[in-house]
């Protein structure tokens, strides 16, 4: 095989992959033959449906998981299944939507599950929390940022209600705060929470862990929004060190790193290298078949190519 697995990523994909199969398995004996359909020759339920299409979004294969969430959802609709059962449905199927793009449709599918998670929980529990952590993201990918902030904030007094301020459930919500922050260009407020939230995934999981390298890459944007190109690629190499090991070089997933150091080498007036970044990180993304994402990583990559040198040289000397 030409593109062989490192034996740390090989043991990621395996046991994975071993724990969904595990996971799937377990359901199709317990779940009750209510919301069940047939698929490839094999009765499956709305919740074994789902689980397979999370597999499919754990990698960014929206395509792939968008019939099986579908599925899930008229099941769960023609069938009496629970309420929070539909919840999830609608929820699984909004996440697919917005990732694709058709976010009208997402928030609609947000809204109505929220409506029946509050009438299965209390509205202080953090299950609504992560939910309007979700909606938050909608609002924001429509452009809508007072709304995404007003939502963003009720779901993090819930789960500050439930947990420490400092505690490691606390990290998410933390980064899609700083990212809105960095929608409305308060960069100031943004790298203070960046900081404080780096601080909390280094003590809950090191710094050579996933989700550190992945908040050390978007740390790295905001430096390059900030004209920080130093510190913006020392952060992105060391978000990259971690980052390889699990999703290769040619990932998807790589793509926020590598329109970052395009953007770090067209300041420094290399742009010969910056464009081979720019198209590497455009083949994979194209690779994925999700026309939406494809349309940002090319208007991000626009506006790369009107970066002009900024002296990287003598900024350098300057600091040293």
């Amino acid at each position: 095989m030409a593109d062989k697995l490192n034996p740390g990523k090989d043991r990621l994909i395996k046991g994975f992959a071993l724990g969904v199969v595990i996971f799937i398995s377990i359901m199709m004996v317990s779940e009750p033959v209510v919301g069940r359909t047939i698929l490839n020759g094999k009765k499956l339920s709305c919740k074994t449906l789902r689980s397979m299409a999370r597999v499919y979004m754990a990698y960014g294969h929206y395509e792939k998981a968008k019939p099986l969430t579908e599925q899930a959802l008229d099941l769960a609709r023609e069938r009496e299944v629970t309420d929070k059962e539909l919840s999830l449905c609608l929820f699984d199927l909004a996440y697919v939507y917005c990732n694709q793009g058709r976010l009208s449709e997402a928030e609609e599918m947000m809204k109505v599950g929220l409506q029946l998670q509050k009438e299965i929980y209390s509205n202080e529990h953090p299950y609504l929390a992560y939910s309007l952590r979700n909606l938050a993201t909608i609002y924001k990918e429509q452009g809508r940022l007072s709304q995404a902030e007003s939502v963003l904030d009720r779901a993090i007094t819930i789960m500050l209600e439930n947990n420490p301020s400092d505690d490691q459930a606390m990290a998410p919500f933390y980064i899609d705060d700083a990212k809105l922050y960095v929608e409305q260009d308060n960069f100031i407020d943004a790298e203070t929470l960046y900081l404080k939230t780096l601080e909390i995934v280094n003590r809950s999981y090191g710094p050579e862990h996933l989700f550190t390298a992945n908040l050390l890459s978007s740390i790295a944007e905001l430096y390059t929004l900030q004209g920080r190109y130093l510190e913006a690629e020392s952060l992105a190499g060391k978000a990259q060190a971690i980052q390889e090991k699990v999703y290769g070089s040619n990932h998807h997933f790589m793509v926020p790193r590598l329109l970052t150091m395009a953007k770090v080498y067209k300041a420094k007036g290399n742009s010969i290298q910056s464009e081979k970044l720019l198209e590497k990180a455009l083949n994979a993304i194209r690779k994925t078949g999700n026309s939406y994402a494809v349309a940002k990583v090319e208007k991000r990559i626009t506006e790369i190519r009107t970066i002009k040198q900024v002296g990287y040289v003598s900024i350098a000397k300057v600091i040293q």
